[in-house]
């Protein structure tokens, strides 16, 4: 079996960047930023009021109060076109540029108007409420990297640097495809021995909050006919994840079919629990993932190594959710030969820590828990006994690529 650390370098290498497109930037959440974005223009562009106020000269407040001429006012998208001498002022509104001759702003509140005389109370430094040209960034900054996963803050940004669409990594597009004589969709009706195809939903949701495109390829029988006919939809795809079908069970033929397709398989069987069944290999430029059938080893499975292997195809760091050290709420046995990922609860504990509680019962069937958890206690292979109190590692269940 190989360890989970090896699987994760072999995918790692195996797998490629997607090409570049350019798309409007309404469209641009989620997306992945293939290259550096710099801007086009500088922010504010000149220099501009903070405040309500009177533009002045700050030389003229040293003796407040003072009484200053006001020869005219400066609005956003409108400001004046003269220039500001010994002893005079302009009216000015927030966001309209300093006339020239000014070199501070007076608010409204710290000043008195009588026609066109206008009393400073106080004295005021120079720059005072004068957001410089340039303040917030500059032309030519670059201001977001390649890599960033765009959040609303950043869809933000880019506006104001005058971006229109933005150079975001192509979506993976992921063929995901059930097999199985007892396999069901939601809704059919259930022979005696079928079961409800939930994997594939499962696998849809993960494709999606990991920045793929997911393409549903239905339900494959177990016959090689149907697998075949199957897998041909799944050719022009970057991904295909199947489900079910890759153990050793006289039934279990996606990897045989997957070989007669020209898999070139890269492992098979990996030490770690749940999830020991994966198989991961390429068909030419094809990444192909054979699942296990249990809904827990699949999640599982997908969380590190589907998510991994999508990672690299956006341009994204693979090991965005490292691990953390909690505190252990109960006892956890000695561990065997495999990777343990033991699905938990968090909760607080008397001062606050996170408290991370296993729950009693792992089998790999058990979705109810799955879905209730809140995190995996990562246990490395051979690891001792440890008692409640002390510390573990985990795995938050987040699969979100985008955050504001």
């Amino acid at each position: 079996m190989t360890p989970v650390s090896e699987a994760l370098k072999l995918v790692s290498e195996n797998v490629s960047p997607t090409g570049i497109e350019n798309v409007p930037l309404l469209e641009c959440l989620g997306r992945v930023v293939a290259q550096d974005l710099a801007s086009r223009l500088s922010h504010p562009p000149v220099a501009v009021s903070s405040m309500d106020g009177y533009a002045l000269r700050a030389a003229d407040t040293g003796n407040s109060p003072v009484v200053l001429k006001q020869i005219g006012e400066s609005q956003a998208g409108g400001g004046f076109t003269g220039t500001l001498g010994s002893g005079q002022t302009v009216r000015i509104f927030t966001g309209a540029p300093l006339p020239n001759g000014a070199d501070a702003v007076q608010m409204q509140e710290n000043t008195n108007a009588d026609g066109q005389d206008i009393t400073i109370e106080q004295s005021v430094p120079t720059n005072h409420f004068v957001r410089a040209a340039g303040m917030d960034f500059a032309d030519g900054d670059v201001l977001i990297k390649a890599g960033t996963v765009l959040g609303a803050r950043h869809i933000g940004l880019a506006a104001a640097m005058n971006l229109a669409s933005l150079p975001v990594r192509r979506k993976p597009r992921v063929a995901i495809l059930a097999t199985g004589n007892e396999v069901a969709m939601p809704g059919d009706v259930l022979g005696p021995s079928q079961i409800i195809s939930s994997n594939s939903f499962a696998l849809h949701s993960y494709v999606i909050a990991m920045g793929g495109e997911p393409v549903v390829m239905g339900i494959a029988g177990d016959s090689e006919e149907q697998l075949h006919a199957a897998l041909e939809g799944a050719m022009d795809c970057d991904v295909l994840v199947t489900i079910g079908g890759v153990s050793v069970g006289d039934y279990d033929l996606v990897g045989k079919v997957l070989k007669e397709k020209g898999l070139k398989q890269i492992f098979h069987k990996i030490a770690m629990r749940p999830g020991k069944p994966l198989l991961f290999g390429k068909i030419d430029e094809l990444v192909v993932f054979g699942m296990p059938g249990n809904p827990v080893s699949t999640g599982v499975c997908s969380m590190l190594f589907l998510k991994t292997a999508l990672a690299i195809m956006l341009g994204i760091s693979a090991d965005e959710t490292p691990l953390q050290s909690v505190v252990l709420g109960q006892d956890i046995d000695a561990n065997d030969l495999r990777q343990d990922y033991l699905r938990a609860r968090l909760e607080s504990g008397p001062e606050g820590e996170l408290v991370a509680m296993p729950f009693s019962k792992q089998d790999s069937a058990m979705q109810a828990r799955f879905a209730e958890a809140d995190c995996l206690i990562v246990r490395k292979p051979h690891a001792p006994a440890i008692k409640a109190g002390e510390r573990v590692e985990i795995l938050f269940l987040r699969g979100s690529l985008i955050s504001l």
